[in-house]
């Protein structure tokens, strides 16, 4: 197994992480509308698809991993197709085009996330189309006490965990902005996904009640959630 194929060692249903998808779904369904077209970068399993692929909307969705796609396709969601592709060489041809992207905790994985941004908005995104990116938030309240204590060297530093799920580097919320520019994206909103106050092993032990209070006080810390999100359109 290469630090790019974590297939075997993480199930995007079962880990903890589940709760940051689940979270993020929520917030960038509310942006969609009925019956539109929508482009998901990096499915995995299809957690997120099944609640874009609702009130009429037709779902493209891409993943590099066959085993994970599998899984995505036994979901049975209706309007929705899913491709095997790296998204480092995406390549859909027929030039199709959608009213929303979403690379939702993918950008980390490549070595030019500018690329792909840049074939997004040139190749895939429609007129008036938006693309809604999340990501790891270095800022993450966990990330910034683990600095402080000296368990870490920096907040922006990448685990041993982190290397093995093939994570390049963490950005910021405002390093995002800037890849967003050079792909000629303009950042039209910011916010924040669950708080997140330690590492995601002890998240695991915590009460699901709890847990979900996270996730609804995320608005009152938005610079210290566990990921970002953010939703862009052409510049």
């Amino acid at each position: 197994m290469t630090g790019d194929d974590y297939t075997a060692i993480y199930d995007p249903d079962t880990d903890f992480d589940r709760h940051y998808t689940d979270a993020t779904a929520v917030r960038v369904s509310a942006k969609l509308g009925p019956g539109q077209r929508v482009l998901e970068l990096g499915c995995a399993t299809g957690r997120m698809t099944q609640a874009l692929a609702r009130d009429g909307r037709e779902v493209v969705a891409v993943d590099r991993s066959p085993a994970y796609l599998t899984r995505a396709q036994a979901r049975g969601l209706p309007a929705t197709h899913f491709i095997q592709a790296d998204l480092g060489a995406l390549d859909l041809g027929d030039d199709p085009r959608f009213d929303h992207v979403i690379a939702a905790n993918v950008l980390h994985e490549l070595d030019d996330p500018v690329a792909l941004l840049r074939t997004v908005r040139e190749r895939h995104l429609a007129n008036g189309g938006l693309v809604h990116v999340s990501l790891q938030n270095p800022d993450s309240i966990h990330r910034l006490a683990a600095a402080a204590g000296g368990l870490v060297g920096d907040a922006s530093e990448v685990s041993d965990a982190g290397r093995r799920y093939a994570t390049r580097r963490l950005y910021s919320a405002d390093e995002l902005v800037a890849l967003g520019a050079s792909a000629g994206l303009a950042c039209v909103s910011r916010e924040g996904v669950m708080l997140k106050p330690l590492p995601n092993d002890t998240m695991a032990t915590l009460p699901e009640d709890l847990v979900s209070g996270f996730v609804a006080i995320a608005d009152l810390f938005p610079s210290n959630c566990a990921m970002n999100l953010l939703t862009f359109r052409h510049a």
